[in-house]
């Protein structure tokens, strides 16, 4: 029996003398015949013992989760830990995302959960995976607070890898490269290394840090042919595909998102919530003029997303889909993209497709309304405190000038500034227009910016 642990230079081999058993990592939490379990301080026994048994899993049935790859057990494992292992193979399947949610909620709510740090751990990437950030961020500092995890370092840790997750996907870049680095300074044994190097390396990415990327990528020997056996090796592959893309090396890039698509398939997860490697791979497409993949890529992803029905995929694929289109509709689809962004707290993406969508609106002429979205990028750079894309809009805005026409509203702010002017809330502005509250929030300010008022009592003197 061993393990195959991500160290600060690379994958080390224990050596084994079980053949194939030492090609996949040990499940944390789980124990083994080799000894106690990774993540488990007390080495309790939970019911479940050596859960790779005396040979390698067939592929098929291994269920995939960041951190681990694991064997539903069924009843040898205790009801909240296979609850939660069912809801994660749901999720990775993209099917009954309301169930995923509700069942996830219950099983953070039994009384078994607090002894379970797996359980814990596949219940709050659950949650990621359905969209829920504020109730996974909750989650977390439930358990910060709880005695049992405030005692041990090694719960602490995998916490702040998880809350790392959360703020990257919410834009907070720089919280997450924070949180990441301090976890992984502390070299907890129990740590998911390879996991949380490859999140760093994607918020260096988000931050312009690329030449930090990639000496993380260097250091940790991720810059070559990866070995089959490391551990989190779809997460490194999407990392270092988001590397090869900001620097522009696209076929590369290209190739390490198939690769990534290619081992999750093998492991039956189709959900672009796990990793939306489809869409990024058809933005690296685009750039080398390959129209039909980039096409073929997005529109996948959009039907998975679709199925899955979180906000913020369903943003990513819409996206990439106008992009790839970049016909008549493209405009339209970016709009709902940055929408349904906006809703699901995707910030990072969401200045990614307000830029697009402003550059789009430019080139077809409509300054004022390109004008507006791109000063909403650079808005949300701010506010994520990412001075990288706040940089990138800055010029954009420059080469327009400062017009009159510039300054105008959109037709949506308009609207919702007419709304506002009749004494309408934002909240029943929101339900009339069917948005979110954060999207009329967004359109109002912008509004405000413009028409150069302090907020909706000037309404009525600024809109006659």
């Amino acid at each position: 029996m061993s393990m195959t642990q991500c160290g600060g230079k690379g994958v080390k081999e224990v050596p084994t003398d079980q053949g194939t058993r030492g090609t996949a990592p040990i499940a944390p939490g789980w124990r083994s015949t080799a000894g106690p379990a990774a993540w488990d301080d007390t080495a309790t026994d939970n019911g479940v013992r050596d859960p790779w048994r005396t040979t390698a899993p067939r592929r098929d049935s291994v269920i995939y989760s960041p951190g681990v790859l694991m064997r539903d057990e069924g009843d040898r494992m205790l009801p909240e830990l296979r609850a939660a292992v069912r809801n994660i193979e749901l999720a990775n399947l993209g099917m009954n995302r309301t169930t995923v949610t509700e069942q996830t909620e219950r099983v953070l709510e039994s009384d078994g959960m607090l002894g379970e740090v797996y359980c814990a751990w596949l219940a709050i990437l659950a949650l990621h995976y359905t969209g829920d950030l504020v109730s996974a961020d909750a989650q977390c500092e439930r358990l910060a607070r709880d005695p049992v995890w405030a005692a041990s370092p090694r719960h602490q840790d995998l916490l702040t890898v998880l809350r790392a997750h959360s703020s990257l996907m919410s834009g907070d870049a720089g919280g997450a490269c924070d949180l990441l680095r301090s976890a992984l300074s502390r070299r907890t044994p129990a740590l998911p290394t390879c996991l949380a190097v490859a999140w760093l390396i994607e918020a260096l990415v988000d931050l312009g840090e690329l030449d930090q990327a990639h000496r993380m990528l260097l250091d940790h020997e991720f810059a070559g042919r990866l070995s089959p056996h490391l551990p989190d090796r779809v997460h490194v592959l999407a990392a270092r595909g988001a590397l090869h893309m900001a620097v522009g090396r696209f076929r590369h890039a290209i190739d390490d998102y198939t690769a990534c698509g290619r081992i999750l398939t093998t492991f039956n997860v189709v959900n672009s919530a796990v990793v939306s490697w489809r869409s990024k791979a058809a933005f690296g497409a685009l750039a080398v003029q390959r129209y039909d993949l980039a096409l073929a890529l997005a529109e996948d992803e959009l039907i998975a997303a679709r199925k899955w029905g979180s906000a913020r995929g369903m943003g990513i694929a819409l996206h990439a889909v106008a992009m790839a289109r970049r016909d008549e509709t493209s405009t339209g689809l970016l709009e709902e993209a940055v929408q349904l962004l906006d809703l699901g707290r995707a910030r990072t993406e969401l200045m990614q497709a307000l830029y697009d969508l402003g550059s789009m609106q430019v080139e077809r002429k409509d300054v004022a309304g390109g004008r507006s979205r791109l000063e909403a990028a650079g808005e949300v750079a701010r506010e994520c405190g990412n001075t990288f894309w706040a940089e990138r809009v800055r010029p954009a805005l420059e080469r327009l000038g400062d017009s009159d026409s510039s300054r105008a509203l959109t037709p949506q702010e308009l609207k919702i500034a007419q709304l506002a002017r009749a004494g309408y809330s934002n909240r029943r502005i929101a339900e009339t227009l069917f948005l979110a509250v954060r999207t009329v929030e967004f359109h109002l300010s912008g509004a405000y910016r413009k028409l150069e008022i302090s907020g909706r009592r000037e309404l009525v003197t600024a809109l006659g």
